[in-house]
């Protein structure tokens, strides 16, 4: 609630009002104004409190308002509102003060906004003139006044700068009091020349104080800021067709000249003629809307800006099935209204809601307005709660179902009676519905056959078959790292799964299917040693302050370059030697590769010229085997030796001193140059000669991926290798041609043995050799693609059998 005091000199429209002090009210907080004064007052003065809503509202108003008037002087009388007149309020209107005089206290409405008459600033020179009672007082403070109108209130107070512009407005007293009926001046610049008023060349019959205009047109205005700031322009337009012209026109008003618009606005109304030209536009807009509809009535689901509401929930999709939606859509849309309906419980809501609504309108309305809607909502909440029993049976016959999906196998009768046993127990024990629900599902996810991927061994050294449910298993989880898809629980089910080209198939499939993009982040990104690179804190911000802007965008490069190398069935050896990248903007950028815009991933081509394609130019296999603010060409040249050729390294010496943490310590050497000094030691020398060429190659990287030819110290990079067979190349390009001839087929069979792993779910052993050496002569004759490996293992006995119980094995090395 907003409180004005208002003092009224005079009761007649246009008279000066003088407001004391205005504010808001702070809940509980009492808020205190005045005293003012002395005032003095004259006969037909007012002294008026105004009480005026918050955001437009009297609903719920309960604040207390009190007022309190002194008389002047020793022995003065006092009036007070709630004294004089709470006892007996309803008595009369006017009512009576308390010392017996009638008509005292009015209560009456008034606009608490834009009120007539002049409202003068407290503190300006009118209103101590009204406030002083002195005449040559008032007299010296009338000559002010008139020194403010006539030298304008440069200099003045804020108060009476205030008045100014109230005394000159267009509405204030000084220009409304001269006549406006006399002659406009034929050499103004303000208004419209006068010719354009009365009967002329457009039409006859006009009146002298209106003009005619001929649609399309404009006419531009000019009218003194100084009078209409804040004021409201008002037109009247009327219609008259002229013969083979429209029936219709709209007319707006701007502060821009506006462009001669061809058909209509949608943002004017239409003015017509008559009732055929308005039924001809009303047939036009209802076809529009036809197919054109309008706007939700909600912008929001529910409308919060209400205390209490009984819409709950708002649907308006008419358009939209009509338009739009199929017959199984449409289906499909009000299925999922009935899902929010049944789990949103709004039926229950409503209830309560109402009952809220009810309360809330005994104080500001007549609640008998609502009482038709009681037997209805009540009507509805009872029909939902009894759908909420009726659907209980169901709902524990689907949670039974789902034991089969996360068991990933039929459930035993055994089981499904364990479950349905322990709800009736729930029950039993008064438990809700919902919360015995919810335990039995808790049952299911701390079930073994839940957590883990159980598989039953043959008793005794012989291997044996997995049944078609465990092979859907090894297959879904070697490909898309999930449980079983709908197809291949339904290939399981008919039995048909163990048939070696029906489970090849299967393979084929979900190696093409998006879900290839599981395999290349779970089984490549941690062969890599890459897996979860997005959340690595480890490189120095004051080195690499893009490092952590981008480490997102390097995860996901690698990802998606695994994913489409599975899905296209690519080349094994395209891993190292694709000419191809997945890039968007921020990585482009980071590579200085041109003409990637936007952030959207795409695959860029032609990406060898500038130090990238393979496994050997991602930033994230390089910044990995980085320290924080150097590169590492042990780290990288270890990488290369163990993860890519298969080649275990020992483990360094436990007292050998470390190099530097940053390259600026180097005492003005190069990292190759510290590593090469460092690695003099006899004890390191053997394995740093066979690692570290692999990691001096890379050198031309930073230690977040990026390309240079000079190091920190403004050395040129010396990428030059010469490994232990004697072979010698430089840079990333000599040693993918290093790998990929001197080296293929050590690349290719750790892939082959990387890849059987993961597929087997547990490390390869000896008797495993020959199924290593079949994958690689798939690959030789397959063209290498990466599906003539996978198909080879799904067929394997391995893949497809158990060992037996008894069996002992051993690991390969």
């Amino acid at each position: 609630m907003r409180q004005r005091h208002g003092l009224a000199a005079g009761d007649a429209p246009g008279a000066a009002r003088l407001i004391l002090a205005e504010g808001a009210t702070a809940g509980a907080t009492p808020i205190k104004a005045g005293p003012f004064g002395p005032i003095a007052l004259g006969s037909g003065d007012l002294i008026a409190l105004v009480i005026a809503p918050r955001d437009g509202n009297h609903a719920c108003d309960l604040t207390s308002v009190d007022l309190t008037v002194s008389e002047a002087g020793a022995g003065g009388r006092s009036w007070d509102l709630a004294r004089d007149v709470t006892g007996d309020a309803l008595a009369a209107n006017p009512h009576a003060d308390g010392f017996g005089n009638a008509s005292v206290w009015h209560a009456f409405r008034e606009p608490d906004k834009d009120a007539d008459g002049l409202i003068l600033p407290p503190g300006s020179l009118l209103f101590r003139w009204l406030s002083t009672p002195g005449a040559e007082e008032k007299k010296a403070i009338a000559e002010q006044v008139q020194r403010l109108l006539t030298a304008g209130p440069a200099g003045a107070e804020a108060a009476d700068v205030a008045l100014y512009h109230h005394l000159t407005s267009l509405g204030g007293p000084i220009v409304s009091a001269r006549p406006g009926n006399g002659p406009i001046p034929a050499d103004s610049t303000w208004g419209l020349d006068p010719v354009a008023f009365g009967p002329g060349a457009v039409a006859d019959g006009i009146a002298p104080e209106d003009l005619a205009v001929r649609s399309p047109s404009a006419l531009a205005v000019r009218l003194p800021s100084e009078l209409v700031a804040g004021a409201e322009l008002i037109g009247t337009g009327i219609v008259r067709p002229l013969e083979g012209g429209d029936d219709f026109v709209q007319l707006r008003i701007s502060t821009e000249a506006p462009a001669l618009a061809v058909g209509l606005r949608p943002d004017a109304p239409v003015l017509v003629t008559g009732d055929p030209a308005a039924a001809r536009l009303k047939a036009a807009f209802d076809e529009f809307r036809r197919w054109f509809p309008p706007a939700l009535c909600y912008e929001k689901i529910v409308p919060v800006d209400e205390v209490v509401t009984l819409t709950l929930f708002h649907r308006e999709d008419e358009p939209l099935r009509r338009l739009m939606l199929d017959e199984s859509e449409t289906a499909r849309l009000d299925r999922l209204w009935e899902e929010l309906h049944f789990i949103s419980q709004d039926a229950l809501a409503q209830v309560d809601a109402f009952a809220q609504l009810m309360e809330y309108a005994t104080q500001d309305s007549d609640p008998r307005l609502f009482e038709p809607f009681r037997k209805p909502i009540h009507e509805h909440a009872e029909a939902f709660r009894k759908a909420l029993v009726d659907a209980e049976p169901r709902q524990l016959d689907a949670l039974v179902a789902f034991a089969s999906q996360a068991y990933r196998r039929p459930t035993t009768e055994q089981e499904g009676r364990d479950l349905r046993d322990l709800y009736a127990r729930l029950r039993v024990e008064e438990i809700p519905h919902d919360e015995a629900l919810r335990l039995a599902m808790a049952r299911i996810l701390v079930s073994p056959n839940f957590l883990y991927r159980l598989e039953k061994a043959p008793e005794g050294t012989e291997s044996g078959p997995v049944s078609d449910w465990e092979l859907a298993n090894r297959l879904s989880y070697f490909l898309r790292s999930s449980a079983p898809d709908a197809e291949l629980r339904e290939a399981a089910a008919s039995g048909r799964l163990r048939d070696p080209d029906v489970l090849a198939a299967q393979a084929k499939r979900l190696l093409r299917s998006p879900d290839a993009r599981r395999l290349a982040e779970e089984f490549a990104c941690q062969w890599l040693h890459i897996y979860d690179f997005d959340a690595q804190d480890e490189k120095s911000e004051r080195h690499f302050p893009t490092f952590s802007a981008l480490k997102g965008a390097m995860y996901e490069e690698a990802i998606l370059f695994f994913a489409d190398l599975f899905q296209s069935d690519a080349s094994v050896l395209s891993i190292y030697d694709a000419d191809h990248a997945f890039l968007n903007e921020a990585l482009a950028g980071h590579y200085a590769i041109p003409g990637v815009s936007g952030p959207e991933w795409r695959r860029v081509d032609g990406v060898r010229k500038y130090g990238r394609g393979g496994i050997l130019g991602l930033s994230a296999t390089l910044a990995k085997q980085s320290g924080a603010s150097r590169t590492s060409p042990i780290l990288r040249g270890n990488w290369i030796t163990e993860v890519l050729l298969g080649e275990p390294t020992p483990k360094p010496p436990k007292d050998i001193p470390l190099l530097p943490d940053d390259e600026e310590a180097g005492g003005g050497l190069s990292v190759r140059q510290l590593v090469e000094k460092h690695t003099r030691d006899v004890r390191c020398a053997g394995c740093h000669a066979k690692m570290d060429p692999y990691g001096f190659s890379l050198e031309a990287y930073d230690a977040i991926g990026r390309f240079r030819e000079r190091d920190v110290s403004g050395q040129p990079v010396d990428a030059r290798a010469k490994v232990l067979d004697g072979s010698e190349f430089v840079g990333g390009d000599g040693l993918r041609d290093y790998l990929l001839t001197s080296r293929r087929d050590a690349i290719e069979r750790q892939f082959c043995k990387k890849l059987l792993g993961y597929a087997l779910g547990r490390g390869v052993q000896l008797s495993d050799e020959p199924l290593l050496d079949e994958i690689q002569r798939r690959l030789e004759s397959e063209q290498h693609r990466v599906s003539a490996a996978v198909d080879a293992i799904v067929r394997s006995r391995q893949f497809r059998e158990l060992r037996g119980a008894g069996t002992v094995v051993a690991e390969a090395p």
